[in-house]
């Protein structure tokens, strides 16, 4: 459902309802009350229904249902102190749901109360115990993150802001914004929601000064502004169109639900004789479902928009329409990277294509926080990163735009201090944003599982130079802010235990903007063998490698399965020789010798003494051998081309079904013919080596190509310089199928 206090700026300004306040004046028992209150709720009529719910109180009835509709109405309210109040009776009663727990740790972000918030929503995490969700929530590791660097903004409420809500700006032009508000400057009877007893919210320009302030509140030309709400609205960059959204009419009416919810849609107005005329309704309008908060690409092709339409990852999802030939395409969720489990809502795109909106679902210091997205080589958003404090703070911070020089622009609040219930800031950004992501966990004695406190954690670049240094907490936890597309070792060191390390790489870090790495500490005894798998191509650690130890005079085989880090990790036996195999389908395989003759206890770590750097199996794919070079007209191999084909054979060996064809190229200078001839002696010794070291025949051929496949433009009679020519000077394999 699209109407919940987790998404109360999406929609309890913009709420719904045709019911007018009514003052009721209703008298009796507690138990008149609560069913006065129920009807108020079910109508979301929430001012109205805390009237009710807490005169049942005052008379005695301080049960879990009044409770929890108490807190659950202020929470959508907004009022996260007396949220808070009523949250923390609820959560003492034996019958108490997990949704409790979730709303609770909320109430307590939004009122900074970061620790408590943390241990009731990791006591959610362990209830609810979904596949794949986190079991910690580390809200007070990511408080502390988010308000790093907070001087890389400045923030200053705008003087337009009144007493009621006023939110949700949007550019007109470069020096006028749109926004909603609840001033009602109407002529007539004043009427209100009865979501918050406010006037019902209309459409606003105002004029940005050269300071970012806004003066001068307007209310918008023509037939936009309703009896009802209009909300978040975007403008064309030719200023003829408006994109709005209001509640769901149809001839002056509500159009409700079959639950008899008034939705919200997004309209189209177009600027004609210098006012703005209602044209028609978006085409994906839904009784059953609402639909609002547009926004525009650049060129205008593509239409984003938030809802609650069945299918969506929970709560509220950012969709996106394509331009289709005038006709808008099906709606394409933005997937995971953006949405999550909660409510997403207020998207912007700015000049750049970055996607900003708001959030309660992903990390963040209190209700909804602004998050920015940049747009991919493929098209798609990249993951969503945290703005940080002061945009963001423990209340609702949202519906943030900026200009197209990246510099300055507008978000809105409910923060304290301003003047009302919703209230503009503008801002200065003086320094890009950058992406810092989280590393945590915690250090754990493998004895017993219980965790290690107050032990020393080190944060090492991938070089080995030690960043941070911290020691783990009550519980024995750890963290660091880490960078994008880096890559990490963590290593814990405690006496008695051999040093514990995790590898992380940044590269792919996922959408929660967190990386969780336990560190299990092993006995200062016995020997264990260790390693990490690399990808070879690109940043990042394999998991899911299958790895087998297997003693050569047992043949006894153990096998794990690399984790997120790459890693894997065996116990020894002393005086053995062992064989370690590491393979995973679409890879190269890699088979290597260990031994534990004279050695009585330490680690042996594999990636001391090998490249454990795995690439894909590319078909058809020239992968280069790099030192195949040769005397002038000679065919056979040097030293130190002989010890990489004897190192390729090795490779063949570990990977018996692979075919691969090695090829011999030359550049174009001199006899041709001679060139051929001369490749095809030096392939043919290339095979004459990769066949006396195992490689069966019918898995190996090779060919010498002269210059007759040149990188380049560098054929004959044409002058190339010497680095030119020398690229076609090559050795190279290609796979070109398997055995079956």
């Amino acid at each position: 459902m699209l109407v919940r206090r987790a998404t109360r700026k999406l929609l309890a300004p913009l709420a719904v309802l045709l019911v007018m306040q009514t003052a009721a004046a209703a008298q009796g028992s507690a138990d008149a009350r609560i069913r006065l209150g129920d009807k108020s709720y079910e109508q979301m009529a929430y001012a109205e229904a805390i009237e009710h719910y807490e005169v049942a109180a005052d008379k005695g009835a301080v049960n879990e249902h009044v409770t929890k509709r108490l807190a659950d109405c202020y929470l959508r309210l907004g009022n996260t102190e007396e949220a808070e109040k009523w949250y923390a009776i609820t959560v003492k009663f034996l019958n108490r749901e997990p949704q409790d727990l979730y709303n609770y740790a909320q109430a307590l972000k939004s009122n900074g109360k970061y620790k408590e918030a943390e241990e009731w929503m990791d006591q959610y995490l362990l209830t609810t115990m979904r596949e794949g969700a986190p079991r910690r929530s580390n809200i007070s590791d990511f408080a502390k993150k988010f308000m790093y660097d907070i001087d890389r903004w400045e923030v200053r409420a705008v003087s337009t802001n009144t007493a009621v809500s006023d939110f949700g700006t949007t550019w007109l032009d470069d020096d006028r914004v749109i926004f909603a508000s609840a001033r009602n400057e109407r002529v007539g009877v004043q009427r209100t929601a009865a979501w918050n007893a406010q006037p019902f919210l209309d459409l606003y320009f105002a004029q940005r000064t050269e300071a970012g302030d806004l003066v001068n509140a307007t209310a918008l030309e023509g037939n936009v502004n309703s009896k009802l709400h209009e909300g978040p609205a975007v403008v064309s960059q030719d200023v003829s169109t408006i994109w709005f959204t209001r509640n769901n009419l149809f001839k002056g009416k509500a159009q409700k639900s079959n639950n008899g919810i008034a939705r919200l849609a997004i309209y189209k107005a177009e600027w004609i004789n210098k006012e703005w005329s209602t044209t028609e309704q978006f085409l994906y309008n839904n009784s059953e479902c609402s639909v609002g908060h547009p926004a525009l690409s650049r060129d205008g092709k593509r239409l984003y928009f938030v809802s609650d339409m069945p299918g969506g990852n929970g709560g509220t999802d950012i969709y996106m329409c394509r331009d289709q030939g005038g006709q808008w395409g099906e709606p394409e969720n933005l997937g995971p990277a953006i949405n999550s489990p909660y409510n997403e809502a207020f998207p912007f795109i700015d000049s750049n294509g970055t996607l900003w909106f708001a959030s309660n679902g992903h990390p963040g210091l209190g209700g909804l926080d602004v998050y920015q997205a940049k747009p991919g080589s493929d098209g798609r958003f990249m993951v969503a990163v945290n703005v940080g404090a002061p945009v963001n703070g423990p209340k609702d911070d949202f519906a943030f735009i900026i200009d197209s020089k990246g510099e300055r622009g507008f978000f809105s609040s409910n923060r304290p201090g301003g003047k009302g219930d919703d209230d503009i800031y503008s801002f200065v950004l003086k320094r890009p944003l950058e992406d810092r992501f989280l590393c945590t966990g915690f250090v754990i004695d493998d004895e017993d599982e219980s965790p290690v406190i107050d032990v020393e954690v080190q944060l090492l670049a991938a070089d080995g130079t030690v960043i941070e240094s911290t020691t783990t907490d009550t519980y024995g936890k750890y963290t660091f802010t880490v960078e994008k597309d880096k890559e990490y070792v963590v290593k814990a060191r405690m006496k008695g235990r051999y040093d514990g390390e995790q590898h992380l790489s940044t590269e792919r870090i996922a959408e929660q903007q967190i990386m969780a790495r336990d560190i299990h500490m092993v006995p200062e005894a016995g020997i264990w063998l260790r390693g990490v798998a690399r990808y070879a191509d690109h940043l990042g650690f394999v998991q899911g490698m299958k790895v087998s130890l297997v003693n050569i005079t047992t043949l006894f085989t153990e096998t794990e399965m690399t984790g997120e880090g790459g890693d894997f990790d065996f116990r020894l036996t002393p005086n053995e020789e062992y064989e370690v195999l590491i393979e995973k389908q679409g890879f190269w395989r890699m088979s290597m010798p260990v031994t534990t003759v004279g050695v009585k206890q330490g680690i042996i770590d594999l990636n001391e003494a090998y490249e454990l750097d795995f690439e894909p199996i590319g078909v058809g794919t020239a992968v280069p051998l790099k030192h195949q070079r040769w005397a002038q007209n000679s065919s056979a191999p040097d030293p130190k081309a002989k010890a990489e084909l004897e190192q390729l054979a090795e490779r063949l060996m570990t990977n018996p079904t692979l075919i691969v064809e090695v090829g011999v190229h030359s550049d174009s200078r001199g006899d041709a013919d001679a060139a051929l001839k001369l490749d095809q002696k030096r392939a043919n010794a290339i095979l004459d080596v990769l066949r006396s070291r195992g490689v069966a025949k019918e898995r190996i051929s090779a060919k010498g190509y002269g210059a007759t496949h040149p990188v380049n433009h560098c054929v004959a009679g044409v002058q190339c310089s010497e680095e030119e020519h020398a690229a076609n000077r090559r050795v190279e394999y290609v796979v070109t199928g398997v055995l079956e």
